[in-house]
């Protein structure tokens, strides 16, 4: 009797048109379960209703059929909502890759609507047992992320949120002698993204930056001309150069996965190095926009918007307007293109400030005396957007997208130049207004990267200089890469006996699973 009441229940009301939002949300917040606060994860939640019940209310008016507007109401938020996970499975084969793009996709989209509209007000039956399906299937659907929940809990707990929380070189740091705080050295990690060594550039792009090894020289600086990150992707380079180690075997660098960028930005917060700062007394500052919750920056993070648009971008609107609005070459529509120009003033604006901040706080941090000082500075320079001119002028948004295939390389090598400028103006203030016994480390993260770059290996090839105020680099070689950076630094000046590693690179990848799921995640580390 009660199963005969469900049943009949579950034929008449459209449970699943409330249900679908439901497992939209649940499932994207188990796909970034544990970083997605409460509040965010109900105000999409409540957008997304609110968009369903539009729908619904338009759908009504059209249909005057409570039922046919129910079926249609699902079926075109079910297209909205999936959309980027279809878009995404149809670039994965080849033979459908002309289905990717949005001039024969939103066509094709167009005519299933029309087709759908006509064969609902053409259709006589009634939708009973298509109801109790689709209940049904969306009841199973929610309670399957449960599992799925406590299996992410569970991963995330085994990898204590971070790309690596083995600290394999903290556990191996036994220095022979201890230093007081006095002999301790200041150090300075000033990294500028994406920026290539000047022999890279000279051998893959024409372009001649020699002037910039010329004045580190000339400052008492050893530049590593041969040096190559060991990945080619900012959160993957900089988690190894702080652990000291390469990621563990359980981890593939992929650059899709947003749990990658997560737990890597973490482990540029918690690592091996600040740990062993740490134990030695020093005060460690990050000043760096690339972590979530990094209590050292003032502003909001760069990758902010991997949350902001986490669910927003899944849907076909948001596939619009990220991949179609900011084509403005085919876009001639006064308010579409007032509204770009405002959007990439915005952004321009906002690296300006992203660089002033950073610049600004590494300058004061020099006037604080005391316990000895590690500083990361983190420059989004010279990593596109282009921004600035080899002056550091910001360009116009005009100047911005008359940008041609062909000098992007150009745009890239004034962000360069401009680097630089910052590189001199640091490098003098630091050794001028901080103590004597400081140590400048300037590195890129990685080199010029391309797909280009990444076949041909240039995407690896980093600016690596060493400032030691002894100056004696005995320890130091041409080819070293980040991942024995702080090895050397430590074994210097720490007695930390930590054995060099093999200096190589890993090819980050578009594939989008963080863990591998064939390799077991070691807790005994």
């Amino acid at each position: 009797m009660i199963y005969q009441k469900i049943k009949q229940f579950l034929k008449i009301w459209p449970l699943f048109l409330f249900m679908l939002p439901f497992f939209f949300i649940y499932s994207g917040f188990n796909e970034l379960f544990g970083f997605l606060t409460v509040k965010f994860i109900l105000s999409n939640l409540f957008l997304t209703l609110v968009g369903t019940l539009i729908v619904l209310i338009l759908a009504l008016v059209v249909f005057r059929n409570k039922k046919k507007a129910s079926v249609f109401t699902f079926l075109f938020c079910l297209l909205c909502l999936v959309f980027g996970y279809l878009h995404d499975s149809l670039k994965q084969i080849n033979g459908f890759l002309f289905l990717t793009k949005f001039t024969t996709l939103l066509p094709i989209i167009s005519l299933l609507v029309v087709f759908l509209i006509i064969y609902l007000f053409k259709r006589k039956a009634g939708f009973n047992e298509l109801y109790l399906f689709l209940n049904l299937l969306f009841v199973i659907l929610l309670l399957s992320e449960i599992p799925n929940s406590v299996k992410r809990y569970n991963l995330d707990k085994s990898v204590h949120n971070l790309i690596d929380f083995r600290f394999s070189a903290f556990h191996d740091y036994k220095p022979a002698r201890q230093l007081p705080d006095s002999l301790k050295p200041d150090i300075y990690f000033l990294v500028f993204d994406a920026m290539a060594s000047s022999k890279s550039l000279q051998a893959d792009l024409g372009k001649n930056n020699f002037q910039l090894d010329s004045f580190l020289r000339r400052r008492g600086f050893f530049v590593a001309t041969d040096s190559k990150a060991n990945y080619n992707w900012t959160i993957h380079s900089l988690s190894s150069t702080f652990n000291m180690d390469y990621l563990p075997s359980w981890i593939s660098p992929v650059m899709n996965d947003p749990k990658s960028y997560f737990w890597g930005s973490a482990s540029i917060l918690d690592n091996s190095l600040f740990s062993i700062l740490k134990k030695e007394g020093y005060q460690t500052s990050s000043f760096q926009p690339i972590s979530f919750n990094n209590t050292d920056w003032p502003g909001t993070p760069y990758f902010n918007s991997l949350k902001e648009s986490h669910f927003y971008y899944k849907t076909l609107p948001g596939r619009v307007y990220r991949d179609i609005f900011w084509n403005y070459s085919k876009i001639d529509i006064s308010f579409i293109k007032e509204q770009q120009m405002q959007i990439i003033d915005s952004r321009n604006r906002e690296k300006k400030t992203f660089l002033d901040t950073t610049i600004t706080l590494i300058k004061n941090s020099c006037s604080k005396t005391g316990r000895p000082k590690f500083i990361y500075g983190h420059f989004m320079l010279p990593h596109d957007p282009y921004t600035f001119d080899s002056t550091g002028k910001i360009k116009t948004a005009e100047e911005m997208i008359v940008v041609k295939k062909g000098n992007i390389s150009d745009n890239y090598f004034n962000q360069v130049i401009f680097a630089g400028k910052v590189i001199k103006e640091l490098v003098t203030y630091i050794q001028k207004h901080n103590k004597k016994n400081t140590i400048i480390i300037i590195e890129g993260d990685h080199g010029y990267r391309t797909e280009m770059g990444d076949r041909a290996g240039y995407s690896f090839q980093n600016l690596s200089s060493f400032y030691f105020p002894d100056q004696k680099y005995n320890l130091l070689y041409d080819s070293i890469s980040p991942v024995n950076t702080f090895r050397v630094v430590l074994n210097k000046y720490f007695s930390a006996r930590l054995p060099l590693l093999k200096d190589s690179t890993v090819l980050v990848t578009e594939k989008k699973e963080t863990i591998r799921k064939n390799k077991k995640i070691n807790q005994t580390l």
